[in-house]
Formats: C-alpha cells, structure tokens, sequence
C-alpha cells in the first residue's frame, strides 16, 4: 500500500510537472506589464472547479475558443515569481468578456473565487480587473473560468489575450487619473454655477448656452473615464464580436459619452447663434445651425438609445465625426462672416473657438484614419474651451457694457429732449390759455361794442325818427299857415309875418345834424374822414345824403327830413351813385 502510495504521488507530480512544462511557465519581470497570448484551456462540459483541480483526465490544450463548442471555458495559469516580495498584480481580459477568477490568498492555502467583467456587480472605473498578490519565491497557479453566453449568438472565435499590470504602476496611473478628473470635474461644476448665476442676473442666453456645454463636457468626463461603473450600478452593455476575434462593447459609460457629445455641440451651436446674434443680422445661417444642431442630437441620441437597450448594434462613428466636422467648419464660418458684417463681438468668438476647434478636429480625425478614439484630445477640447468659452464671455460683457452705457447716453439725452418738449408743450400751453383768455376778453370787448353799437343804432334811429317827427311838425304849422293867410289877407301883423319865416328859416336848419352827426359817428368811426379822403369832391348836402343811405333809410324818411320830394331824393341818389363810381 506504501509503496503504490508512493507511485501516486510521483506520478502526480510527474503529470503536474509535464503539464506545466507543456503550458509554458511564466516567469514575472519588472516590466510594468505582461500580456499573456499562450495559455492552455478547456472547454467546460458542467464541470466543478474541485473537478478541475484534482481530475487528471481533464487535459488542458492550447487551442482557441469558441463559442459554438462551449458557452464556457476553462483557462490554467502558471506563474513564477522570483522576486522574495509578493508581487501584486492586476488581472484582466483584453476582449471584454465575463469570467470568475481563482487564486490562493497569499498567506493562506483555500483557494478563492472573484467574479469581473461586464456583468460584474463591483462598482469600480475597471470591472474587467481583479487585485492579486503572487507569492514570494514560489510558482503560482490560476484558473479562470469564462462566460461566453452574452456572445454565443454572435458566434465568438478567437483567444483573447491575459493581462497583468503591476499594482504599483496602475495605482500612480489610477491617482493622477483621478485628480485630473476630480479637478475638471470641479472646473466644470465651478463654471457651470458662475456663469448660471450670470444668466439669472443679466437673462442672457447665450450664458445659458455655455452652461448647458459644460453639464455635457461633465456628462463626457464621466463616462470617458469610466465613472458610470461607480455611481450607477446597473450593468446594461450591448455588444458583438467581429470576425477577428475582437469584441466590440457599448456599455452605459459609451452612452455617456455620446450623450454629452450631444449635449455638447447642440449647446454649442446654440451659443454660437445667440453670442453672435444671428438670427437678426445673418437669418439664413441661422437656420442652417438650429438644423444642425437638432439633426446631430438625433444622429447621436436615436443610434446610442438602440445600441445600448441591445435592440441593435449601431457603429455610427464614421458618420458622427464627419457630422462634427461639419458642425465645426459651419460654426467657425458663421463667426469668420460675422466678423465681415462688423459684429464687435465675433472677433472674439472667432479667436477662443479656434483652439477647441483645432482639438476637437484632431479627435474626429483621429477616430476617421485609425478607427478609434484618442483619449487626450477630447479631454484637450473641453478644457480648453472652458478658459477660451470664459474670456469670450468676458469680452461680451465689455461690450454689452458699452453698448448699455450708449444707450444710458441715448436715454439721457432722450430725457433731455423730452424735458425740453414738455417745457416747450407747458409754454405753448400757456401761451395758448393766454391767447384764449385775450380771444374771451375781446370777444367780451366786441359784446360790449356790438352792444354799444345797438345802442348808438338804436339812438341813432331815434334822432332820426325825432328829426322826422320835427320836420313834419315844422311842415304841418306851414301849411297851417298858409290856410291863415287867405282868411285874413289884410291883416298881416308883424308878429305872425316873424313865425313864418323862423318856420322857414328853422326847417332847415332845426335838424340837428350835428346831434346827429355825432351819433353816427360813434356808430361808424371816422366815417366822413374816409368818405372825404376817397371822394374829396362831394358836398356837405351829399356827405349828409350819404349817410342817410348808408344808414338805410327810405327815400319817403330821406324826403321828410331834407324837406324836398321824394322824387328830387331818387334824382339826388342817383347824381350821388355816378359820382363815386366815376372817380
């Protein structure tokens, strides 16, 4: 029984020492990693990992994997370290493929399982590592078991490759990492709440804008480096293997990324259109970037909604950075003619966009000639544009300044002028009460002369009529006595001889004209004057007939009061009429 227990145990390690002479021992190095191509592997037929370690008939082989044998396969690592310290390591797959990891705990002899890859729970930057530690001076053994389930469909072949990296090395990669995410992240954030500040103050869009940039320049940096692995710990990925054995992978921190590649040009656009003021002065270009600007949110949001919920896998790359170069080429010529049209503020658009630009046309580039991305011009990009965006917005301000102080120029002098009109309407206002109350003070004037004109017209028609009833009083004592006479034609006393010829005598002369004169002329002013002035060659008798027809008396009151017939009156009136007319 010894014996055949003795040839057991050298049998054993005659297999153990073949085997790992067949695999290829590999020994660690001080190079800061190793990639591991050429390992042994086994397809698993429901094995346990007791199984693996103690049955002899399972034979590990160098062959490739396939999906269409096995969904998963088992892989044995040997590894020497030389070094008298433990050496520590970072274990992964260079395809991204799910596996679980077992390894001997340096200091212990149990051996441990850990699962990583993509639908692993660990919420770290990298779910495809795990930490070990190999043993001082010894050979160590690994087996990792993978899982090609999420691929089998897409019927998966090749052999990916085993990486170490040495803790130490990953570590000072990893802490420089996370203080440049930590301190751009901080930048962002920082510039994102002062200029959305700026914007509640002063309602300016293109403020606005530029903060939307930053959340998707922040969106960017999380999922560029891997963040989404750490604060969400949902595993949602889609994916597919290609024909040379390469995986290709769309996990929630690529949705990220196109998410705030997105958001970024679409606020982009938006703030050039609003800092340059297009839609006023260039419409036509204007339209031009709202459509670009909506057109590219679709091309990426539409492709990374399917690709990541596993509808279907959409590799728009290609057409996503020719689109962004198109954006870019249109942005920078929308400020270029600006600038021609004399818009103060594109100069300086034109000059803090130029080196995001520049960047930005490196990563697409990049990505067009060598099919993939480049992880430091992004990051060149959106730092840049968080300084150049900054001092653009600065010089905005100056002269929003300035246009606000020639406006507050304008306003004064506005205010001025409207102070001098309503001085000048207050002027004319009492200038034209004043007129009014003249108007009312000579129209009460006129009131009072019309009505001393009535007066004086009434007067004047009662001198007449009096003149009349006088004449006729006159012209009846005549006729009174001339019927005397006949009846005593021999007794003519003196006396009676005397009344006859003051009758006669008085008949003329009794009429006061001048009582009546001097009504008429406070009825017409300076009415002789004028009638002597243009007929200097009429009479007294017809300066006083005149006024009798001016007055508009009738020819029987014109006879009565000049004693004469009424015929001799119309004869008068007419000598009279042919007169003024010929002169």
């Amino acid at each position: 029984m010894k014996n055949h227990h003795i040839l057991r145990v050298l049998l054993g390690m005659f297999l153990i020492s073949a085997a790992l002479h067949t695999q290829g021992q590999i020994t660690l190095t001080n190079t800061p990693s190793l990639m591991l191509k050429e390992y042994l592997v086994l397809p698993d037929s429901g094995y346990s990992f007791n199984q693996i370690l103690k049955d002899r008939s399972l034979v590990f082989k160098p062959d490739s994997i396939r999906a269409s044998v096995s969904d998963t396969y088992w892989v044995r690592l040997v590894i020497h370290n030389p070094y008298p310290n433990e050496e520590h390591y970072l274990i992964s797959l260079s395809q991204p493929l799910n596996y679980t990891l077992y390894y001997v705990k340096s200091g212990g002899e149990k051996w441990e399982n850990q699962r990583a890859g993509l639908n692993s729970p660990n919420r770290q930057r990298f779910i495809n590592s795990i930490l070990i530690a190999f043993k001082p001076l010894e050979t160590n053994v690994l087996y990792l078991k993978l899982d090609l389930r999420n691929i089998k469909k897409h019927g998966y072949m090749g052999k990916p490759a085993v990486i170490l990296e040495k803790e130490v090395i990953f570590n000072a990669e990893e802490r420089f990492i996370k203080l440049f995410f930590y301190v751009c992240c901080i930048a962002l954030i920082a510039f994102s709440c002062y200029n959305f500040y700026i914007y509640i103050q002063l309602k300016d869009k293109a403020y606005l804008y530029y903060v939307i940039v930053q959340i998707g320049a922040l969106v960017f940096f999380i999922g560029d480096n891997l963040y989404m692995n750490v604060l969400f710990p949902l595993r949602m990925y889609s994916l597919i293997a290609g024909p040379n054995g390469r995986i290709l992978y769309y996990s929630l921190n690529d949705f990220a990324e196109h998410i705030g590649v997105a958001i970024i040009f679409w606020g982009f656009i938006q703030f050039t259109r609003s800092y340059l003021g297009v839609k006023a002065t260039m419409p036509f270009l204007d339209r031009l970037l709202n459509f670009l600007s909506y057109t590219y949110v679709i091309l990426e949001a539409v492709p990374a909604l399917v690709t990541i919920t596993g509808i279907y896998y959409l590799n728009m790359s290609i057409i996503d950075n020719i689109f962004i170069l198109i954006i870019v080429a249109t942005c920078l010529s929308t400020a270029t003619i600006a600038s021609l049209h004399k818009i103060k503020v594109a100069r300086h658009f034109l000059l803090a966009n130029l080196p995001p630009a520049v960047f930005t046309v490196a990563a697409s580039s990049h990505i067009l000639l060598y099919k993939e991305s480049s992880a430091i011009f992004p990051t060149l990009a959106i730092l840049s544009q968080i300084f150049t965006f900054a001092v653009a917005l600065v010089a905005r301000i100056k002269f929003i300044n300035s246009d606000l102080n020639s406006k507050a120029e304008e306003a004064m002098q506005l205010k001025m002028e409207m102070t001098s009109a309503a001085y000048e309407r207050l002027l004319m206002e009492q200038k034209n009460l004043h007129m009014a109350l003249k108007m009312e003070l000579e129209k009460e004037r006129n009131d009072l002369l019309q009505q001393k004109l009535e007066a004086n017209q009434r007067t004047l028609a009662g001198n007449s009529l009096h003149l009349h009833q006088k004449t006729k009083l006159l012209s009846d004592l005549k006729t009174q006595l001339q019927h005397i006479d006949p009846l005593n034609p021999l007794d003519k006393p003196e006396i009676l001889r005397n009344i006859k010829s003051s009758l006669k005598d008085n008949q003329y002369l009794d009429e006061n004209w001048d009582d009546f004169k001097l009504h008429f002329e406070q009825v017409h002013p300076s009415f002789f004057e004028n009638l002597t002035a243009t007929y200097p060659s009429l009479t007294p008798y017809e300066l006083r007939l005149y006024a009798y027809f001016h007055i508009n008396l009738s020819t029987k009151e014109i006879a009565a009061l000049l004693n004469i017939a009424p015929a001799s009156v119309r004869q008068a009136k007419t000598r009279l009429l042919k007169k003024t007319r010929s002169v």
